[in-house]
């Protein structure tokens, strides 16, 4: 049997470079690139994903993620692992955080 929606998931963002699985209070699995929690689960359906806001806006109004319950302000969205078509469109956005993370510590190195 394959992996689980979740399991892909997890696996895909394990595999970005320099990512930390760690507990977190939101959540005991969440991942970070240095001190940024940018993504983290909560149970085995549910991910919540932090973007910009420009990223926030689309992934909003294309209906692949929906509002974040409790920090819509912060860039934060949601979304439902229900099938593979869910999990790649996550899989986007997980990446859009990532790149978004390695960027802000890129242009923060290059501005000491």
């Amino acid at each position: 049997m394959g992996l689980s929606l979740k399991e892909q998931i997890s696996s895909f963002i394990r595999s970005l470079p320099n990512v930390e699985q760690k507990h977190d209070p939101m959540s005991e699995e969440a991942y970070f690139y240095g001190l940024i929690n940018f993504a983290h689960f909560h149970g085995r359906r549910h991910i919540d994903i932090s973007l910009s806001k420009p990223q926030q806006q689309d992934a909003l109004q294309t209906h692949i993620a929906f509002q974040h319950q409790y920090a819509p302000q912060a860039g934060w969205v949601s979304c439902v692992l229900e099938t593979e078509e869910h999990a790649e469109n996550t899989k986007r956005l997980i990446k859009e955080a990532y790149d978004t993370c390695v960027s802000l510590k890129t242009s923060h190195k290059s501005g000491n």
